[in-house]
């Protein structure tokens, strides 16, 4: 009789690599290099994610499908601390993202990379991204309750005059914003924003 008979799951065995905790990290590359290098990352089996979004681009002639790079210069990379030193000497990599003052690797937590994926392939309106400063006039935390970004939170601010966006913050970098209309958002209550 077999053990997998008795309703004992199998046990499933990691080498130590897969073991190691990963963390997302920014890395800074050429412009318009972002997909040629998450092409390159690949080959070395490091998974990486370019913040690009599809969008019909008209030609005199023709129309086409592109992907426009949100965050430009920017690669995010999941991968193990140990091996940053590794990212640091590849040749495409110009450095990255660290900590204000700091040499450290500026660590991108899972669910803000979540949150700009989602709204990069749910939002039916041109995502921006905004990396100024802090001094950005932020309001009230928001969720998204109808269209295609439903469920997403963030917090809402007005852009050029009237138009409201929902934006999320990404560690270090700034912020992804997408427009929303006021009838599908609902104030979150008793909410800190973190600044």
């Amino acid at each position: 009789m077999s053990l997998l008979s008795n309703n004992v799951p199998p046990v499933h065995v990691t080498d130590d690599r897969v073991a190691r905790s990963k963390v997302w990290v920014a890395i800074l590359v050429h412009t318009n290099c972002e997909h040629r290098a998450a092409s390159q990352l690949e080959k070395l089996s490091i998974e990486s994610f370019v913040a690009a979004q599809e969008e019909m681009h008209r030609w005199s002639d023709r129309m086409k499908k592109i992907q426009r790079v949100v965050i430009p210069s920017i690669v995010f990379v999941l991968v193990e601390p140990q091996r940053f030193n590794e990212l640091k000497r590849l040749s495409f990599v110009r450095g990255l993202m660290t900590y204000p003052g700091m040499q450290k690797p500026a660590e991108i937590p899972e669910q803000q990379m979540q949150m700009l994926k989602f709204m990069l392939g749910q939002s039916d309106n041109p995502v921006g991204f905004y990396g100024g400063d802090d001094s950005m006039k932020i309001g009230e935390m928001v969720r998204v309750i109808r269209g295609p970004l439903t469920g997403l939170e963030g917090v809402l601010y007005r852009l050029d005059g009237n138009e409201l966006h929902v934006c999320i913050s990404i560690s270090e970098l700034g912020w992804a914003h997408a427009q929303v209309s006021t009838q599908d958002i609902a104030v979150i209550r008793n909410r800190v924003i973190d600044k």
